[in-house]
């Protein structure tokens, strides 16, 4: 069995971010979506 994990850190510091458990494709998933809120986010503040 296979285990995958990401990591978040920023500026701040580490985010504390859990991916245990999740799959692969769940994994991916996730990143996309919290990028596609990251750009938004950025969208909006510019």
């Amino acid at each position: 069995r296979r285990y995958y994990r990401a990591e978040v850190h920023l500026s701040e510091g580490s985010q504390d971010y859990d991916l245990t458990g999740y799959t692969k494709e769940q994994i991916i998933n996730d990143i996309l979506d919290q990028y596609e809120r990251h750009m938004q986010f950025l969208h909006l503040v510019r």
